[in-house]
């Protein structure tokens, strides 16, 4: 009997925007971190309502404009989510009473008082002239300067979200900014309003100009110019790169200035290189040559690669015979991988799946170990450290608790260094493709001089997240001693999935399990995009927990290469959810997805302070609607989420193939259709199916799978990694 569709919901119809305007009676509950706060407001000429969102800017007795839509809450009832709260000042006697009353040093009594003897004029004497509010009977020098340190503080605040507000700019982000700069954030930003898209975490170039445009600066202007080459630079740095030739820089941030030609302004490439040479005597940027760096990146590449050199170049200690130790069932690769950990300080170990990097990994924990001599086993997420210790049976960590990671008033720091490095022997760093140019720089600067440093990692598989091709830049080198695994130990426990990857690495169609038949490697096809997004939905949430006894939620995984689409992570984390997680109290409401208890969850953003990672995946546990906060467990630990912090947080259902690297799953499903054309690449398809542990899946057409196996060239990433090593180490 075939399947029956499952039900997919409808997409979230918008509400009709509603604008109040009213005086604020009461403030029922404000979130002890973010900005979440709910409001009694009562609108001029009607009943009270409840207002609820980022309304910590909002004080009672406030008259306030909102502009929101109304919902309906299972438990609290009709209220009104405020998209935007602009505050009016205090209007009527009682409300600058209830606003004075909740001042540091006064209370109703004295708020009464004060309000009795300056009537309207009360709160403009308190932040100019003191000493007359101080003269009021019960209230006293002392209590009148609290009082006054309070209110200009908020008048500081408020004046700040005023002119954002008035700008267009979301309470959300505001109070961001206003966390940022304090009682600098109007100088800031009247400054260099393009400075909050490198200051302010969430704020990009496109926010900091609709900023800067509604307050009038110069669309020609040399900072908007300025702002756009940065934006450029950093958003290369998000795509992998180090930096950006000439040339394309300033072809990236003219097209970002969208200015037309007019007669006798200056072109808008003319602009942006006027705007490089200024931001170059800033020392905002670094030239070398021909390219363009952010100076922080370019530090890292040439630290990295003096590094390099240094610990080639280093005399280590004893190292003990790894070969007798390893046992006759050693491949000869795997041998010759030994022999070059003996005889290099410094040495890499590469290949695909099932050719045997762990056992290799196991043998020189053992021969250290058996030498008395120290191991460190390290890797770069928490899921891929977790898999190398189960692997290889001894203790492995993230490379950021290796390195002790710390923060600062300047930011994250790492205590283990090159003056205080690591306390080992030997270090290995399984996922090598995943250390991005800062991580693996940190990395090679703590290895103590005397210690045997090794990376094992599959060279083949997509380069890291962050910036930099650090594995293969050090193979392409030519200058470290590097193995590559060839033979296959797995193929013999006649796994579909290992014999696939590495079909596709050899440039031939994978061999999918016929229909029916026993296996773990499968293609259902379709040329449907729709289509197969219901077969995705289907897979995960019937057929596959039902064949192979999985949960739905928590092993299996969609890997997909797009966010856009109808086989997009954007639109199969809202089907999956729907599906298998519906809606019903408690969730939380964001502007682009809603969250709810049982939801799978992934980091999207390095959190050094509560340590959590780019790429853990968790499940939220609890969830408070009036707080704004949500409870996520990850593997290894339980972080709550409120206010902003949200913005960490994606659906998981169904998550990128980048994202998924360093992490197994019992259960993949990718889709694959030429609506992917431009990402249909060989290293995506191989990485995506060796993240498989017991099932992969592909939904899709042939004609994608076989244009995704012959396309082998990948987008070359910006770095000079490789160049630097030849110039400075003989070959």
């Amino acid at each position: 009997m075939a399947d029956t569709p499952l039900p997919l919901p409808l997409a979230n119809t918008l509400a009709e925007d509603v604008t109040l305007e009213g005086e604020v009676e009461r403030v029922l509950y404000r979130a002890p971190t973010g900005d979440f706060a709910v409001l009694r407001l009562v609108p001029t000429g009607a009943d009270p309502v409840v207002v609820v969102g980022a309304l910590a800017h909002v004080a009672e007795g406030d008259a306030v404009r909102v502009q929101g839509v109304w919902e309906s809450h299972p438990r609290y009832g009709r209220r009104l989510r405020a998209q935007q709260a602009l505050p009016l000042g205090q209007r009527t006697m009682e409300g600058l009473e209830r606003y004075l009353a909740t001042l540091d040093g006064l209370g109703p009594g004295t708020a009464r008082r004060l309000v009795a003897a300056l009537g309207l004029g009360a709160l403009d004497a308190l932040l100019r002239e003191p000493w007359r509010v101080a003269q009021v009977p019960g209230i006293g020098k002392r209590r009148a300067q609290r009082a006054a340190a309070d209110a200009a503080r908020r008048q500081g605040e408020r004046e700040v979200m005023i002119l954002l507000l008035s700008h267009g700019i979301s309470p959300g982000y505001a109070a961001r900014i206003r966390r940022a700069y304090g009682d600098q954030a109007l100088v800031r930003i009247r400054e260099n309003p393009y400075r909050l898209a490198r200051e302010v975490p969430g704020i990009g170039f496109q926010v900091a100009d609709r900023i800067a445009r509604s307050m009038g600066v110069d669309p020609r202007s040399p900072l908007r110019a300025e702002g756009a080459v940065l934006h450029a630079l950093e958003g290369a740095s998000d795509l992998g790169h180090c930096y950006l030739p000439h040339d394309v820089l300033c072809a990236r941030a003219a097209e970002q200035l969208r200015l037309e030609e007019e007669p006798g302004a200056d072109a808008p490439a003319m602009l942006v290189r006027a705007a490089v040479r200024s931001l170059l005597q800033q020392q905002a940027v670094l030239v070398e040559g021909d390219d363009v760096f952010l100076p922080w990146l370019h530090r890292a590449e040439v630290a990295l690669a003096q590094r390099v050199a240094a610990l080639v170049r280093t005399a280590r200690g004893v190292v003990p015979a790894l070969v007798p130790c390893a046992g006759p069932e050693l491949s000869r690769s795997q041998q010759e991988a030994l022999r070059m950990v003996e005889a290099s300080p410094f040495s890499i170990i590469t290949g695909g799946p099932g050719t045997g990097k762990t056992t290799l990994v196991r043998t020189l924990c053992r021969a250290f170990s058996a030498a008395r001599r120290s191991v460190l086993l390290v890797a770069p997420t928490g899921r891929a450290a977790r898999r190398l210790s189960e692997a290889a049976g001894y203790s492995a960590s993230t490379v950021h608790r290796a390195l002790e990671w710390a923060s600062d008033e300047d930011g994250p720091i790492f205590r283990r260094c090159e003056g205080r490095p690591l306390e080992a022997d030997l270090v290995v760093c399984d996922e090598a493709s995943m250390l991005d140019l800062p991580l693996a720089r940190a990395l090679l600067c703590a290895v103590p001089p005397q210690a045997t440093l090794v990376l094992v990692g599959d060279v083949d598989q997509l380069p890291s997240v962050g910036p930099g091709r650090v594995l293969g830049d050090l193979i392409d080198s030519g200058r470290i001693p590097v193995t590559r695994l060839r033979e296959i130990f797995r193929q013999t426990e006649g796994s579909g999935i290992v014999e696939s990857a590495h079909r596709i690495l050899q440039g031939e169609l994978p061999r999918p399990t016929p229909a029916g038949q026993e296996g773990d490697f499968f293609l259902v096809e379709t040329e449907d995009p729709a289509e197969a997004r219901d077969l995705v939905v289907r897979l995960v949430a019937e057929r596959i927990p039902r064949r192979f006894s999985l949960d739905p939620v928590r092993q299996v995984q969609v890997l997909t290469p797009m966010h856009r689409g109808e086989v997009g992570t954007d639109e199969l984390n809202r089907v999956l959810q729907a599906v298998l997680n519906p809606a019903g109290p408690p969730e939380l409401r964001a502007p682009y997805r809603t969250l709810r208890c049982g939801d799978k969850v992934m980091q999207v953003r390095n959190d050094h302070e509560r340590d959590v990672w780019n790429g853990d995946v968790g499940v939220i546990t609890a969830i408070d609607a009036e707080a704004g906060t949500a409870v996520v467990q990850f593997e290894d630990r339980v972080v709550t989420y409120a206010g902003d912090q949200l913005d960490q947080l994606e659906l998981a259902y169904a998550i990128s193939v980048h994202k998924s690297q360093g992490s197994e799953y019992p259960a993949v499903v990718v889709p694959l259709l030429m609506q992917h054309f431009v990402l249909l690449r060989r290293n995506l398809l191989y990485t995506a199916v060796t993240r498989g542990k017991r099932l992969v899946v592909l939904v899709g057409s042939r004609r994608a799978l076989w244009r995704a196996v012959q396309q082998a060239h990948t987008p070359e990433r910006y770095t000079r990694l490789g160049d630097r090593l030849r110039a400075i180490l003989p070959p």
